[in-house]
C-alpha cells in the first residue's frame, strides 16, 4: 500500500545539529546513520540556471544508502513542507550503472549530485533526519507517514515536534533558495549526455 509522507524541514547551524544529535540520543530511538549517494534528476531537462519547476509533480532518483541501491520516485507537490507519495523500488548495487543508463535511454540524463551522513532517529511517533552534507552544511527533515485522510493529524504533529526542538521550517521560497544551493555547487550537476557515470562514480566510491 502506498502511504502519505507528509515532511518538514529547515536549516540548522552546526551548534543546533550537534545539541539536537545529543537530545534524540538520550531521549528518541536511534535508528542508525545513513551514508547516501544520490542522482537526482531534474526532469524539465538541462538548466543552465537554477529554475525549478514546482508544477512538476515528480521527483526522481537513483541512490544508494549504506552500499543498499533503490530506485525512488516521490509524486505530489513539494515545498519546505509537503505531503507526497512514494514509490521505492530496490535494485542491485552493482546494477546502479544500468539503471542509470535505462533511465538515460528513456531521456532522463541531467540533474544533481548528492553526498550526505544523516544521523535517523524515532521521537513521539515521527522519523527526525539530521543531515549533514559535507562542505555545505546541515539542515534536518521530520517526517510521518501516513494515510490520506489522516495528513492534516502529520502535519500538526511535526509542527509541535519543531516547536519542542527550537527549530523553523522553511517556506517555499526559502526551500527553493536551499536546492539551489545543494544542486548547483560546481561539480555536482550532471549530464550523462556529455559525461559517463563510471567516471561521476569514482569521486563517491566510498558509498558502494
Amino acid at each position: 500500500m502506498v502511504r502519505v509522507e507528509v515532511e518538514h524541514r529547515g536549516l540548522l547551524n552546526e551548534e543546533k545539529f550537534k545539541k539536537l544529535n545529543t537530545f534524540l540520543k538520550k531521549n528518541g530511538k536511534f535508528l542508525g546513520e545513513k551514508d547516501r549517494f544520490s542522482v537526482i534528476y531534474f526532469l524539465n531537462g538541462e538548466q543552465e540556471n537554477f529554475d525549478l519547476d514546482q508544477s512538476c509533480l515528480n521527483d526522481l532518483r537513483v541512490r544508494i544508502t549504506n552500499k543498499k541501491a533503490k530506485l525512488v520516485l516521490k509524486h505530489g507537490e513539494w515545498s519546505g513542507k509537503d505531503a507526497r507519495k512514494e514509490f521505492s523500488f530496490p535494485i542491485e548495487t552493482k546494477k546502479f550503472g544500468e539503471m542509470i543508463e535505462f533511465l538515460d535511454a528513456l531521456g532522463f540524463y541531467y540533474g544533481a549530485l548528492q553526498a550526505t551522513k544523516t544521523f535517523l532517529y524515532k521521537y513521539k511517533g515521527a522519523e527526525i533526519a539530521l543531515v549533514k552534507v559535507p562542505g555545505w552544511g546541515y539542515y534536518f527533515e521530520v517526517e510521518v507517514l501516513t494515510g490520506f485522510n489522516l495528513v492534516d493529524n502529520a502535519n500538526e504533529k511535526i509542527v509541535n515536534l519543531c516547536e519542542e526542538f527550537g527549530v523553523k521550517v522553511i517556506n517555499n521560497e526559502e526551500f527553493l533558495k536551499l536546492c539551489e544551493s545543494l544542486n548547483m555547487r560546481p561539480g555536482f550537476k550532471f549530464n550523462f549526455r556529455k559525461e559517463k557515470f563510471s567516471d561521476i562514480k569514482k569521486r563517491f566510491v566510498d558509498y558502494f
